[in-house]
């Protein structure tokens, strides 16, 4: 394996861990949730939450990878440390100033976009909203909105931190956020006049708590204390020049995610909830390894194409796809396979029912079938942003943007809520597609005989792996049932483990590289 591969396995392998404990701890925070909070309230905190979550990933997780990275690591590359810390110092005040804007301007705004869903009966069809519900809507994303102030500091921090190779931090402190709101709801629910205000505390407290972890972690590994507010240091100007393209780029996924969010506002009771608990599953491998091996190879190939070396950059991606694909594509087809019963097991309680875990369920076989177009994009748009070319991705996203919109308004009349996890699958499948195909025009082919081959033997491992799971769990459920507690838990670990079983024989069988590169990292890791 080449030195550039051991690195973005190391990496992987740092951020993957760190990112488990914090997805792990947000699957805890959603079991909360579904428990104390009645579904039109659960679908009412998921709407409002989506507006600052939308932002934090425009000027936050999309400025840190595709603006501030590649300029923090050609700056490192090619400058003096001195230089590195004023730019850093810049960019931070540019950054207080531009999220203090944003925040006052959605808490002005926000509630009365919220308002304005009702109108989106006339496509769904079925009741009008009530105005106490669409009054709560309002109230929430007034006060969830100041939440994008303190995670966009964080996030900024954060890709301060990839550039000069600290990935633990970043990788872990979103856990804090769930602590948060796990600690608010169940000690605070039940004791306010208006109970849902105790998730706004758990978020409020959840993102100082990010800010500060990332702050301190980013004082000691680079020693900037305090910003600077020169709007005039020239790579910012490079910086705001890339930040631009970027921001409409990245609307492109994050309006997608908002339409459906507010489509599904307008269905029936419980549409929200299916798709944001089929999401939250979708999104734990993706950020593990999609998020995980983007966040690794954005660094390096930034390095090697400010060294103008394109067939360094090439090989990255290679390397970067084989990865996420090893890891991804087995997710996909588990949450498939295993989607119902995991909804089950960490859900049906409480005020989630059973009608919930099918409608859940039925998200997620849909979303799990896009999942490796979700990885694919996040893995191989680095190829462009390594080269500061924000453009290309923005016409491309605008392009799916596009599309889901139009297969949201086609399919959500037949196909309900499920018609919006379709219409995103199939639009995050035509986003990869395009940028694999321009990436190849870009830096050569992104194939050749090893990346082929080890395509062909991931899927063979992967829809064996995928048999056993089905058969186990058929037997599982015919022996064990699924109605209480240890059936249930059952029917996911007895799978889920014959599964993992299958998929790393066949891997060693095969010969399939990245697994022997992962233990490897794994192993390293450890003996540190």
């Amino acid at each position: 394996m080449t030195d550039s591969g051991k690195q973005i396995a190391r990496f992987t392998a740092i951020f993957a861990g760190g990112t488990l404990i914090s997805r792990l701890l947000g699957l805890a925070r959603d079991v909360v949730l579904a428990f104390y909070v009645s579904g039109p309230s659960r679908d009412a905190f998921f709407v409002a939450f989506r507006l600052p979550n939308m932002l934090r990933d425009l000027v936050g997780e999309g400025a840190a990878n595709a603006a501030f990275v590649p300029v923090y690591s050609e700056t490192l590359e090619t400058q003096s440390k001195e230089e590195f810390h004023e730019l850093v110092r810049s960019a931070m005040g540019a950054m207080i100033v531009v999220l203090g804007v944003l925040t006052v301007l959605g808490i002005l705004i926000v509630p009365a976009m919220l308002e304005s869903i009702g109108l989106l009966k006339t496509i769904t069809g079925g009741e009008p909203l009530t105005d106490e519900y669409l009054a709560q809507l309002a109230g929430l994303g007034r006060w969830l909105f100041p939440y994008l102030f303190f995670i966009g500091l964080a996030v900024f921090a954060m890709g301060v931190l990839f550039s000069v190779g600290h990935y633990s931090t970043p990788s872990w402190s979103p856990a804090l956020l769930n602590v948060a709101i796990i600690i608010c709801c169940a000690a605070f629910y039940e004791r306010f006049d208006e109970p849902m205000y105790a998730l706004v505390l758990g978020v409020w407290l959840g993102g100082i708590a990010q800010l500060t972890v990332n702050y301190l972690a980013l004082v000691r590994h680079t020693g900037v204390v305090t910003p600077s507010f020169n709007f005039r240091h020239p790579q910012l100007m490079t910086i705001a020049a890339l930040l631009g393209p970027v921001i409409v780029g990245q609307a492109a996924g994050e309006v997608n995610k908002l339409v459906d969010a507010l489509f599904a506002a307008a269905l029936a009771d419980g549409s929200v909830s299916a798709l944001y608990f089929a999401n939250r599953l979708v999104q734990l491998p993706l950020a593990l390894f999609g998020l995980g091996v983007a966040a690794a190879l954005l660094p390096s190939a930034s390095r090697a194409s400010a060294r103008k070396k394109k067939g360094e950059v090439r090989a990255l991606l290679l390397k970067g796809l084989r990865q996420s694909l090893f890891f991804i594509a087995p997710a996909a087809l588990g949450l498939a396979v295993l989607g119902e019963p995991i909804i089950r097991l960490l859900f049906e309680r409480g005020e989630f029912t059973s009608a919930d875990t099918q409608q859940a369920s039925a998200a997620l076989t849909i979303l799990a079938a896009g999942l490796i177009s979700f990885a694919g994009v996040r893995v191989a748009v680095t190829g462009f942003f390594a080269a500061k070319d924000t453009r290309t991705p923005v016409i491309i996203s605008a392009s799916s943007m596009g599309l889901n919109i139009v297969l949201n308004f086609v399919l959500v009349g037949p196909l309900g809520f499920r018609g919006l996890a379709l219409g995103t699958t199939i639009a995050y499948a035509a986003n990869f597609v395009a940028i694999y195909v321009l990436l190849g025009k870009k830096y050569g082919a992104l194939w050749d005989g090893p990346f082929i081959t080890t395509i062909v033997r991931i899927a063979i491992a992967t829809l064996t792996m995928g048999a056993v799971a089905y058969v186990s769990l058929i037997q599982t459920s015919a022996l064990l049932g699924t109605e209480d507690r240890i059936a249930r838990l059952a029917t996911v670990i007895i799978p889920m483990a014959a599964a993992l079983v299958a998929y790393t024989t066949m891997c060693l069988v095969l010969g399939i590289e990245e697994l022997t590169d992962f233990t490897s990292a794994l192993r390293r890791r450890s003996q540190r």
